[in-house]
């Protein structure tokens, strides 16, 4: 029997896998409980389905569409989780008492994602068995481009996730078999800190932070923002990030600067041309700057101090982008205190990792 898929989410990734999927023959429905979401939905009636270009699959798409999360839950077996970290939390209370044995929840980024819905379920004495992972950076990368339109700059391709605990990682995959491609890491910090994000957002919106107060929508960070100096700041952040990644023996994806710098040479390499036409960052409180000073670049300062690890360069940026939007993105980020790991020795953490947060006589 075919695999129901829910797809959690509004905006351009949520809107672009709903598409791909219905085009495939699955079974979907996009949810998301707003009134913003309403509206979104509403245009896509009307439209008779979205839109989707660029690359990989195209085509116009009807998924089922509904503002209510939790009663989507009880004819789904698949659920994508695709919003930004802000909403994760929320996210997981709204669907705690509609989940049943056997779902696969898949975030999507992680972003430690899994160990928020695992700490609100446990909160909430959830106790239907289900699978929590997530991916190794997005889904895809998309721009929402008119009413019910999205274009996806690059196809949907194989994923690498993780499980928490990571001994459920066999099962997620085992899930997902015939939906999406992947590939099992360690752990869910790997996925974190493996996304292209970690590195790339911060660094260069705060590195173009005049140009986007000059330019604001009109602003392409691929186009616009990828200067000699940019790039510069984006291999001090990939300098830290590895030696981190290395003093905890993560595994280490691709150099995501080396990537980057092919997209700057703007008039080669047509294939990204998709990709260099994303819009954005178009302020200093984008969720360039919201979701991943916050998320995944707090816990790699977290891991880093508990390491030893020097990184004053992306410690500087939390600070400066904290200053600039009078916030504290490392104080109510996802550091080890708060993800409920504080105190713990590294070997301790790893265990609760990969056996889940009763692993160690001091559960948390």
């Amino acid at each position: 029997m075919s695999k129901r898929i829910l797809i959690i989410g509004y905006g351009a990734t949520a809107q672009s896998l709903a598409a791909i999927y219905t085009l495939r023959g699955f079974d979907v429905t996009l949810a998301f409980g707003s009134k913003e979401s309403e509206k979104h939905f509403n245009v896509i009636c009307d439209k008779g389905g979205i839109l989707l270009r660029g690359n990989g699959l195209r085509g116009l798409a009807l998924p089922k569409l509904t503002s209510d999360v939790a009663d989507a839950l009880k004819n789904s077996d698949i659920i994508f989780v695709s919003v930004i970290a802000n909403f994760h939390e929320e996210i997981a209370r709204i669907i705690s008492n509609g989940l049943r044995d056997g779902q696969l929840i898949l975030i999507g980024p992680g972003n430690a994602g899994a160990l928020v819905f695992s700490k609100v379920f446990r909160e909430l004495s959830v106790r239907a068995r289900v699978i929590i992972a997530e991916t190794q950076g997005n889904f895809l990368p998309a721009r929402i481009t008119g009413p019910a339109e999205v274009i996806a700059a690059a196809a949907l391709r194989s994923k690498k996730i993780a499980a928490f605990p990571s001994s459920d990682t066999p099962e997620a995959i085992a899930a997902l078999d015939g939906i999406l491609e992947t590939d099992p890491l360690a752990h869910v910090f790997e996925t974190t800190l493996n996304s292209p994000n970690v590195i790339n957002h911060l660094v260069s919106t705060v590195l173009n932070a005049s140009k986007i107060d000059d330019k604001g929508k009109d602003f392409r960070l691929f186009i616009d923002g990828l200067t000699d100096s940019v790039l510069k700041g984006l291999e001090a952040a990939e300098a830290e990030w590895a030696n981190v990644l290395s003093a905890l023996g993560y595994w280490r994806m691709p150099s995501s600067v080396d990537h980057l710098r092919i997209v700057a040479e703007r008039g080669k390499y047509p294939e990204f041309d998709a990709f260099r036409g994303l819009d954005g960052p178009d302020s200093i409180r984008h969720r360039y700057v919201t979701e991943d000073a916050s998320g995944a670049v707090t816990l790699l300062v977290s891991l880093a101090r508990l390491a030893r690890v020097p990184v004053p360069f992306t410690e500087g940026l939390i600070a400066l982008v904290s200053a600039l939007n009078s916030d504290d993105y490392y104080g109510k980020g996802r550091n080890l205190d708060n993800l409920g790991l504080g105190g713990k020795t590294l070997p301790q953490i790893h265990e609760i990792l990969a056996k889940g947060r009763g692993a160690i006589t001091d559960v948390i």
